[in-house]
C-alpha cells in the first residue's frame, strides 16, 4: 500500500536489500515518473508525466502492457529552451484485478455534473479497458471502496466491485490529491491544500460509511473585518502531504502554528486527537518539515528543510532527516543529506530509506541515523517543485512517493522510469 499501510505510517512489514544495494534493472518509460508506482500481484503499475500507464513485472522489469501502446510521435518532453511542458498528472489505484486510471492536466482532477471526463478501469493482467466511472477525480482505494477526489466538488465513493455510488461528500472540497489515512475506527483523514487567503491546510475527518465530514480547523483565510493583516488562527500544512494515523494520533507537519496562548510560530510536527482534532502532541522545530512524516515504534521520522526554505506553503527542499522520540519529544538523531531530498522517509526492517534528487538512495540505521550504505542510480529523481510547477494546483498535489520497498528490493521512481535496487 502507499506509504506502508492504510494508516500511511511510512513503515513496511518487509526487509529491503540485505546488504549494500546495487542497480538490478531499469524499466524505462517514455517520460519521467512523478507519481508513485503501485506494487500489486507481482507487478508494478506506473504512470509517467505525459499520460502513459505501464505494468512491469516486479521481478524482472519486463513490460507486461502499456496504454497507449505506442508513443505519440509529436510528444515533446522538453522544448528547445530546456523547459518542461505542462505535466499530465496521472493517478492510478489498484483493487484486486482492476486498475483505476484518471488522467488530467494538473488543474483538472474534477467532477462536474455536465462533464464528459471519466476514470478508466483496466484489467490488471491484460490492460484491457473493462469499464469507466463517469466524472473525473483522483482515485484512491480504501478497503472495498473507490474514492474519487474533486478539488471543488468534494469526494465521491463507489462500492467495489460493482461501482455502485455510495455517497458524495460535497463539503470535502480542497483536499490534497493523495491517499487518505485510515484511523483505528475506520475514519478517513484527508489533509487540505494550501492556497493563499483561501485554504490553509488543516485536516478533515470523513466517515467512510456515510460521507459525513468533520472539519477540525478554523477557516484561516482573511478576516472580513481586519483584511490581510489579520492574525492566522489554527495551523498551516507546510506543503500538500498525506496525514498519518498512528500511535493513537493523527500526524501532520505544521507551518505557522498557533497553539494555546502562544503567538504563532514556524515549524512544528503535530499529533492531533482523531475524534476532536485537538493538538495532543507538538514538537517545535528550528526548520520547517519538508513533507509528510513517518511514525513507527514510538518515533517520528521527518525530512527537514534548510534555513529559509519551505515556509508558509512554499516549496520544500529537504536537507536532513531527523528522528524524534514521541514520549520525551527529544531529537534522537539528525542526518544531513548529500543533496536535496526527494520524497519522504520510508521505514523497513530497521532501516530508514531516503532518496535525494541527484539519484542516490541512502539506507540509514533507524536507531542511530548512521549511513549503512548508499547507491547511485545514475538517473535524477524529479518532482513538480524542482520542475517549476509550484502553483495553486500543485499546492493541492502531493509529490509522489519515491521509494517502494519489497522483500530484498527497493523500487525507485526516476526520470528514466523505475529502477530496482537489490
Amino acid at each position: 500500500m502507499g506509504y506502508g499501510d492504510e494508516r500511511r505510517s511510512g513503515a513496511y512489514p518487509v526487509a529491503g536489500p540485505s546488504g549494500p544495494g546495487r542497480v538490478d534493472w531499469v524499466a524505462r518509460t517514455s517520460a519521467p515518473v512523478l507519481c508513485p508506482p503501485v506494487l500489486a500481484a507481482g507487478v508494478l503499475v506506473v504512470a509517467d508525466m505525459v499520460g502513459t500507464v505501464y505494468v512491469f513485472d516486479a521481478g524482472t522489469g519486463e513490460l507486461r502492457w502499456r496504454v497507449p501502446e505506442e508513443d505519440d510521435p509529436g510528444l515533446v518532453v522538453r522544448d528547445e529552451d530546456g523547459e518542461w511542458p505542462d505535466p499530465i498528472t496521472m493517478a492510478v489505484a489498484v483493487w484486486r484485478d482492476r486498475v483505476f486510471v484518471a488522467e488530467a492536466d494538473s488543474d483538472q482532477f474534477e467532477h462536474y455534473e455536465d462533464s464528459d471526463s471519466e476514470v478508466r478501469v483496466h484489467d490488471l493482467a491484460t490492460g484491457e479497458r473493462i469499464g469507466t466511472v463517469p466524472g473525473g477525480g483522483y482515485p484512491a482505494v480504501v478497503g472495498d471502496t473507490l474514492l474519487l477526489y474533486g478539488l471543488n466538488d468534494g469526494v465521491r465513493a463507489f462500492e467495489l466491485p460493482g461501482l455502485g455510488p455510495l455517497w458524495h461528500a460535497k463539503d470535502a472540497e480542497g483536499r490534497v490529491q493523495t491517499v487518505p489515512a485510515v484511523g483505528p475506527d475506520g475514519a478517513l483523514y484527508l489533509p487540505g491544500g494550501f492556497e493563499g487567503n483561501k485554504t490553509h491546510g488543516g485536516v478533515m475527518r470523513l466517515d467512510p460509511l456515510t460521507g459525513e465530514v468533520a472539519e477540525f480547523d478554523e477557516d484561516q483565510g482573511e478576516d472580513e473585518d481586519e483584511g490581510e493583516d489579520a492574525e492566522y488562527e489554527g495551523w498551516d500544512v507546510t506543503k500538500a502531504v498525506h496525514a498519518v494515523a498512528a500511535e493513537g494520533l493523527v500526524w501532520l507537519p505544521a507551518d505557522r502554528l498557533r497553539f494555546g496562548e502562544d503567538p504563532p510560530f514556524d515549524g512544528a510536527i503535530t499529533g492531533r486527537d482523531p475524534r476532536t482534532g485537538e493538538v495532543r502532541w507538538i514538537h517545535r522545530m528550528p526548520k520547517t518539515p519538508a513533507g509528510a512524516v513517518a511514525v513507527v515504534d514510538g518515533t517520528v521520522f521527518a525530512a527537514v528543510n534548510g534555513p529559509g526554505d519551505g515556509g508558509h506553503g512554499e516549496p520544500s527542499f529537504a536537507k536532513a532527516v531527523t528522528a524524534i522520540g514521541i514520549t520525551d519529544r527529544v531529537v534522537r538523531w539528525t542526518r544531513p543529506l548529500p543533496d536535496t531530498g526527494a520524497g519522504t522517509p520510508v521505514i523497513a526492517d530497521g532501516f530508514v530509506y531516503m532518496a535525494v534528487r541527484d539519484g542516490r538512495v541512502l539506507a540509514l540505521d533507524a536507531g542511530s541515523g548512521d549511513v549503512r550504505w548508499e547507491v547511485d542510480l545514475g538517473e535524477r529523481i524529479l518532482d513538480k517543485e524542482e520542475m517549476g510547477y509550484f502553483d495553486v494546483e500543485c499546492a493541492f498535489e502531493e509529490d509522489g512517493q519515491v521509494i517502494i520497498p519489497a522483500n530484498g528490493v527497493l523500487y525507485v521512481r526516476t526520470r528514466a522510469g523505475i529502477i530496482a535496487v537489490r
